[in-house]
């Protein structure tokens, strides 16, 4: 019986993923994509010459110049698409002009300087992040079953990797598709060890070394995927707090110090525009990206967001707000983009778009589901230090938003898996609650 359920799970996650990639080629066109994809040249110097100490980087850093480009984004990314380039037989000498896209022009202007891949170039640089993403369902999966059976499992991952917004973004040559893979990863390697940390288990080092690889690389993915290691980190915390005994959160606070310790040298190791004096650097990245965040405030008439909108973003964005193509308002003057999008719209590979009533009854349920990690004879799970510990990621992940003052779709992608989880939740709650279903060990199936 068992094997039956497993082979059920495998060709259930196997499906999803299968839709995640089948509808790559179809997303719609964004600026960001040629930047990522201009710098992938970074996989051929340091892999391929073997000279990484070449993206090392020095001030100033003018806008759009390489060593801006490489104190900014994550290193993860780059490198896939280079070697997904190298698969498929397309050098570096057929790569966009710096900086990959050309913000002071129009899209016309960029497409006849050869700033638009080609579609061969685009699809190799799709489809790393694509295939992150589709590996990020097994992930969430693993996720879910932490919290309920398999039903529950289903249902969450589903409504996960059906989302438009997690499809869009994780599809494009950006760095939400790893991302959103090795973040969810280590979110769940922390809730494996809280729980059995809970249960009184023993707790493998083989966890340990993956929560510094995950939190690692996660970092290394894009840099505010420090929401996902804070969350994982704390989740540890706070879940053995629920059974508290002094020696025991000591020696674990004490392992949570040294990961962190090792998180940040194997994330310094992956990041060689930092490695010329770290601390210097590190301060440099900081000091970039405010400048950058002001000129991209300066240039959405919608930001900086009052606060009031800030938490509205953070009630309607995971799925009751239509899902968002493009930041810049002028790309709806674009035909091509336009027809991108209506293309991709009208594709039952877009997603389930919810719509109005569904999207609010998913957002009832997510807040439902919040009340329920603190009512036992509800939730389809027993240890309290997954509901606090799923409580320590979404405060983490909210207050980051709060700090954001941009309206952009895609910084909210990171909340998308636990307002699923607490739909999720919430829906089983309520069929408990109503005698739809009964009691059970969760994990039984």
């Amino acid at each position: 019986m068992n094997r039956t359920y497993r082979l059920l799970d495998g060709l259930f996650l196997i499906a999803l993923a299968l839709f995640v990639l089948a509808g790559t080629p179809l997303a719609s066109f964004h600026g960001d994509e040629p930047m990522q994809i201009y710098m992938s040249g970074d996989y051929e110097v340091a892999l391929v010459q073997g000279n990484p100490s070449a993206l090392m980087t020095n001030p100033p850093y003018f806008i759009d110049t390489d060593p801006q480009l490489r104190i900014l984004n994550g290193t993860i990314n780059r490198y896939a698409i280079g070697f997904a380039r190298t698969l498929a037989g397309i050098g570096a000498d057929q790569l966009p002009p710096r900086p990959g896209w050309d913000w002071g022009l129009n899209y016309d202007d960029n497409v006849s300087t050869g700033h638009r891949p080609s579609e061969a170039l685009m699809l190799a640089g799709r489809l790393p992040s694509s295939l992150f993403l589709a590996a990020s369902v097994f992930v969430m999966f693993g996720l879910a079953r932490q919290f309920g059976n398999r039903p529950f499992a289903y249902l969450v991952t589903a409504l996960y990797t059906l989302n438009p917004i997690i499809l869009l973004n994780g599809r494009r040559a950006m760095q939400e598709g790893s991302l959103l893979f090795f973040g969810l990863l280590v979110i769940l390697i922390a809730a494996v060890i809280a729980r059995r940390r809970a249960n009184g288990e023993s707790t493998p080092l083989y966890l340990w070394i993956g929560l510094i690889l995950g939190g690692a690389l996660t970092l290394a993915s894009k840099h505010n995927g420090v929401v996902f290691m804070v969350g994982a980190l704390g989740w540890i915390f706070v879940g053995e707090l629920t059974h508290f005994r002094l020696r025991e959160v000591a020696l674990t606070t004490i392992k949570l110090l040294v990961s962190s310790v090792l998180i940040a040298g194997l994330f310094l190791a992956l990041s060689p525009a930092l490695w010329n004096d770290p601390v210097a650097r590190f301060g440099d990245l900081l000091a970039v990206r405010a400048e950058l965040l002001d000129i991209q405030v300066a240039a959405d008439p919608l930001a900086p967001m009052p606060f009031e909108q800030r938490v509205q973003n953070i009630l309607t964005q995971p799925f009751l707000t239509p899902l968002a193509h493009y930041e810049v308002a002028a790309w709806a003057d674009f035909a091509p983009i336009t027809a991108e999008i209506t293309q991709y719209m009208n594709s039952p590979l877009s997603g389930l778009q919810f719509g109005q009533w569904i999207g609010l009854v998913l957002t009832i349920l997510a807040g439902l589901g919040i009340i329920v990690l603190f009512v036992p004879r509800l939730r389809p799970y027993h240890e309290w230090a997954s509901s606090w510990g799923l409580l320590v990621w979404l405060v983490v992940t909210c207050a980051s938003l709060f700090a954001n003052p941009l309206p952009w779709q895609r910084y909210y992608l990171p909340l998308i898996p636990i307002v699923t989880l607490l739909a999720g939740i919430g829906l089983m709650a309520l069929a408990r609650a109503f005698g739809l279903i009964y009691r059970k060990d969760a994990r039984l199936m």
